[in-house]
């Protein structure tokens, strides 16, 4: 047990290292306590709006949510994770204690994080209710979370079961993260679904005049949830177990999965650690017919992103997060759901800015010397134009936000929304994306961060993150306001993205010409 609990102790301060930066830490907490008043808010807004029993649904449906979509960010890079398969793979502990260890440090924080988060609840339950029966809610709440984190990683385990299947390992990693997100949203589907009729009712009779006219629309809402939840078997079933027997059945059924999760992932624990060893370790070349410097260092940009499978994942989901939120955005402008008429009025101003933000708020173009480590140092000791250097990082930050960006574009006009402003704010999308990233890096050139052991901290622990946003910001905004004012003066759409476009592309060449000037070239190590 001694030796488990090392092993533990090992990935718990390896995954979870506290931050170096003072500045992060103070925001990582304040990001805490933000999240925990907000948490609080919520649940007593639902507790003075809806009934007890109400609340104690929609409490348990709130925490198992939030747990979710912690396990699914923490755990998962934890859990099965190959980085600590060149440390323990000739030593002799065998792989179902490795991958107990890791289980069980992944899904501490979590938890944790959740179990404090429940503190202000219990203290409500006990206002409500009795001793036993807020004791038992917690308790069973708690226990509810633990279910669904083990039950993520069981399903988790049979994709990478199959992992040596996938050839590519961002193929791999993007169908996890869509077999997450399924998973996550599958419910609020079914929901929506089966209530659609209902739902539309008292969206129609939304009234927020007022407060007690918006707490009996919010109630209503509530109401439909609840009884569309005690008419399913499950929910029932796992509502009616609250005795001792119930408990005991289920943690022998979070220990039956814990136990077969284990047994899963250690099976493949070698197999799979030897095969990202042999991706890590084999070259890969693309283009080596192009006689071109430029092709050189923009493969030296692909070993770099492929040399993580974290970086990957950020390259993934830098292309697909803008085009999920504009689906998410035109189904909210199609059925207007918010009831809130100036998105509708002000659609096609609010769509491009709305893909420009979303493609440029991205990890990606801020920390691209950050993410060299063992890279950084040839960077500087061999004959490298270090402006082709910072030229091929801006343009690979640029063809992955340009890909959401089209991708983007291509849905909207799916919708019925396409002519030709369109195709020009399209272009002025792309352009400001390019102008962006090229501002974006400058702060981390000089100052990069390179000591990590974790690939997550070049990017999560990275004051940079926030600072590149001071670069690239400013101008976007300015072109906002601009576009903003010529439409305000009516000067016509089709004009104005002229005008915007002419603007944008005098920026973009100015940019080029005064970062890449040979006169006012910088050193990396400046």
């Amino acid at each position: 047990m001694k030796d488990n609990m090392q092993l533990i102790k090992f990935f718990l301060t390896s995954f979870y290292a506290k931050p170096k930066q003072p500045v992060i830490q103070i925001l990582l907490i304040i990001a805490f306590i933000y999240v925990a008043i907000q948490y609080f808010a919520l649940t007593l807004i639902i507790y003075f709006i809806a009934t007890p029993e109400e609340y104690l649904l929609y409490n348990v449906l709130l925490s198992n949510g939030v747990t979710y979509l912690l396990i699914s960010y923490f755990a998962i890079s934890v859990v099965f994770s190959q980085s600590d398969f060149a440390i323990f793979a000739h030593l002799p502990i065998s792989a179902k204690r490795v991958v107990m260890s890791k289980i069980i440090s992944g899904v501490a924080l979590p938890i944790m994080v959740v179990s404090i988060l429940t503190i202000p609840t219990f203290f409500i339950l006990l206002i409500e209710f009795k001793l036993a029966v807020a004791v038992k809610s917690i308790a069973f709440l708690l226990v509810m979370n633990v279910l669904i984190v083990l039950f993520l990683l069981l399903i988790l385990s049979i994709l990478n079961h199959f992992r040596s299947e996938f050839t590519n390992t961002s193929v791999y990693l993007l169908v996890r993260m869509i077999l997450i997100l399924s998973i996550g949203i599958s419910p609020i589907v079914y929901f929506l679904i089966k209530n659609y009729q209902a739902i539309s009712i008292v969206l129609a009779k939304l009234d927020a005049s007022t407060i007690s006219s918006l707490s009996a629309s919010i109630s209503d809402f509530l109401d439909i949830g609840y009884r569309f939840a005690m008419q399913q078997s499950l929910v029932e079933t796992l509502l009616s177990l609250n005795t001792g027997i119930s408990f005991i059945l289920l943690f022998a059924l979070c220990y039956l999965l814990l136990k077969v999760t284990i047994k899963m992932i250690a099976s493949k624990y070698y197999e799979h650690g030897l095969l990202v060893s042999r991706i890590e370790k084999t070259t890969k070349v693309w283009g080596r017919d192009i006689k071109s410097d430029w092709f050189n260092y923009l493969q030296r940009e692909y070993w770099i992103i492929q040399s993580e499978p974290y970086f990957k994942m950020q390259a993934i989901l830098g292309s697909v997060l803008t085009p999920i939120c504009t689906i998410i955005f035109l189904m909210l402008v199609q059925t207007n759901i918010l009831r809130t008429e100036w998105i509708v009025n002000y659609e096609s101003f609010i769509f491009p800015y709305m893909v420009l933000l979303m493609s440029c708020m991205n990890n990606i173009s801020g920390t691209p010397y950050s993410r060299e480590e063992k890279y950084y140092a040839s960077s500087i000791t061999l004959p490298f134009d270090t402006q082709k250097i910072y030229m091929a990082k801006v343009v690979i930050s640029s063809c992955i936000s340009t890909i959401s960006v089209v991708i983007s574009y291509i849905i909207y006009m799916l919708f019925g929304r396409g002519d030709i402003i369109t195709g020009l704010l399209l272009l002025i999308t792309i352009l400001l994306v390019i102008t962006y990233n090229l501002l974006s890096p400058l702060y981390d050139r000089r100052h990069p961060l390179l000591e990590w052991t974790n690939p997550s901290e070049a990017i999560k622990s990275n004051p940079t993150v926030l600072i590149s946003l001071l670069y690239g910001l400013p101008l976007l905004i300015v072109i906002g306001l601009l576009h903003f004012s010529l439409r305000t003066f009516n000067v016509s759409p089709l004009m104005t993205a002229v005008i915007i476009l002419i603007v944008v592309t005098l920026c973009t060449i100015t940019l080029i010409y005064k970062i890449f000037d040979k006169k006012n070239s910088e050193c990396p190590s400046a």
